[in-house]
């Protein structure tokens, strides 16, 4: 766009751009109505001019004829009547040739002038010879008169053919007027449509583009990530550029104020990690007899202190792990772990819990599973399937069932994790992967919401999904796809994912973070793994 008008205002801009599209629509108008205005003036004139001119000529011609036989009245059997009736004709052409003339025809009406012209003399002189009684003579000038009158219907006659003529001419130029006019205003309208709808489209690609790239970068912003897009217009001098600066400037701003969180985050952590600590090395010192013996009655208060360090040092552990991910720290790292081994582990881990709270749980792991498979063994177990697990028994009841299924399908490692637990109510699913969301009707009062976001960001460094199917007072399925690393091509040190940079190396080939890798797992199941957890 030319520099005059981005240095105008936004509402300017649009003014100007309303005026040309104005300008633009009215010129076919314009041209139109100066044509319109001609083919009038030729209409006028074919109907006042050629149309009186014609009418004069025919007067002329009847009086022509009448005083033809009037003057053989006077002649035969003269009478004041019939000299007065003579010369008051004659006076009707002589007005008539003065009316033609008026009309712009008088270089076509002189031979009828001429001809008028000998008439009078020729009635004056037979007046001279009647009155003088001559009247053999007046005979003779009479018979001797019939050539002038013969030029005189000669004369008229052209002159009507040469009013037809010139009629006719304006008539063919009335019609190649309308023709050409149609043909122009049909272009010239055609070419100011186009124009116009050009200066449309730039006039509205130029204020939506940015605004789309705005509305793009604010659902950035609203998904966390606080980087304002470089791509944005901050130099423009209108309310667009005002916009974006703005904008700018409140994610630069949140960007900071999430660091500051995140930092705050971490070093209360690790404050709380050593007097946790502490507290637990106490609880074991006096349980081992270090301060003297212990009673029922004391062993019972130092097993409920042991689970309440236990539940806290828990959640600064997710804190932890939060901080570190949320300031990129969070390390993924890839090596071949044997998948049998991986949920026979699971299994150990979580069979004590459901021994002691009454649930039925099982691991199966379907024929298809593959024998290995390129993960962080360590962050799949304990992170991933250990935060989903330490949900599914946080809210099933006793007698309730924990099933875990494992299977493959080609490039794919797929577990499913089934509770009969008190489910998620439709309206908390889309929310549920978030950080510090709890759902249910124990939010707020059961973990800090840090689980599934934690699951999630691990599913996502592998490259996979999470999707999750619940039913409130029925239970949930939490569906886990992650790719299958091809195990022979790694070779040399383990490969490491660092969660939020824009790409690493991996064993020799490019790794793409969790926020680049491709989110669709084996087939067309369906499903977008868009918030779906209950923290």
């Amino acid at each position: 766009m030319p520099w005059p008008l981005i240095r105008l205002s936004l509402r300017a801009r649009l003014y100007l751009v309303c005026a040309v599209l104005i300008a633009l629509l009215l010129t076919p108008s314009y041209y139109t109505l100066r044509q319109l205005a001609e083919l009038r003036d030729i209409a006028f004139d074919l109907q006042s001019r050629h149309a009186v001119a014609l009418l004069e000529v025919g007067r002329i011609e009847t009086s022509l004829s009448e005083l033809n036989r009037l003057q053989r009245d006077w002649v035969s059997t003269p009478s004041e009547e019939a000299r007065s009736e003579m010369f008051l004709t004659l006076d009707v052409a002589r007005r008539g040739l003065v009316r033609l003339a008026s009309l712009e025809y008088h270089v076509r009406a002189d031979l009828s002038q001429t001809v008028v012209d000998s008439l009078t003399r020729l009635t004056e002189a037979l007046d001279s010879l009647v009155q003088e009684r001559r009247m053999s003579e007046a005979s003779a000038m009479h018979l001797a008169s019939r050539p002038v009158y013969e030029r005189g219907q000669e004369a008229l006659a052209s002159l009507g053919q040469a009013i037809d003529a010139e009629s006719m001419t304006a008539a063919v130029r009335a019609q190649s007027i309308s023709e050409r006019t149609a043909r122009t205003a049909a272009a010239a309208t055609g070419l100011a449509a186009g124009l116009a709808v050009l200066l449309a489209l730039l006039s509205v690609g130029a204020i939506t583009n940015p605004l789309r790239k705005l509305r793009s970068a604010m659902a950035a912003v609203a998904g966390g990530r606080f980087a304002p897009p470089s791509d944005l217009p901050y130099g423009r001098p209108d309310e667009i550029g005002d916009l974006t600066r703005s904008f700018r400037a409140m994610t630069e701003r949140l960007a900071e104020l999430d660091r500051l969180k995140a930092e705050f985050v971490s070093i209360a952590s690790h404050e709380l990690k050593t007097p946790v600590n502490v507290v637990r090395g106490y609880v074991d010192m006096i349980e081992e007899g270090s301060y003297g013996g212990v009673d029922e009655g004391l062993a019972e208060a130092l097993r409920y202190i042991r689970e309440q360090t236990e539940v806290l040092r828990e959640r600064v552990d997710q804190l932890l792990a939060m901080s570190r991910l949320e300031a990129q720290g969070m390390e993924v790292k890839l090596a071949p772990v044997a998948l049998g081994d991986l949920f026979e582990e699971v299994r150990r881990n979580f069979a004590g819990l459901a021994a002691q709270k009454r649930i039925v749980f099982r691991v199966r792991t379907d024929p298809s599973l593959p024998d290995m498979a390129l993960l962080d063994r360590r962050r799949v177990r304990d992170e991933l399937i250990g935060n989903l697990l330490g949900n599914a028994f946080k809210f099933t009841p006793a007698g309730g069932g924990i099933d875990v299924h494992a299977r493959g399908e080609p490039g794919w490692l797929i577990f499913q994790i089934r509770d009969t637990g008190e489910g998620i109510p439709p309206a908390q699913l889309p929310y549920i992967f978030e950080k510090y969301y709890q759902a249910g009707r124990h939010a707020g009062k059961v973990g800090a919401g840090l689980g599934l976001a934690i699951a999630r960001e691990i599913v996502d460094a592998h490259g996979g999904r999470i999707t999750v199917e619940s039913r409130e007072g029925k239970g949930s399925v939490f569906r886990v796809e992650l790719p299958l690393s091809q195990v022979e091509r790694a070779e040399g040190p383990a490969p490491v994912v660092r969660v939020g940079e824009a790409a690493v190396q991996a064993g020799g080939r490019s790794v793409l973070p969790f926020s680049r890798l491709p989110r669709g797992g084996p087939g067309n199941r369906k499903g977008n793994g868009k918030g779906n957890g209950r923290g």
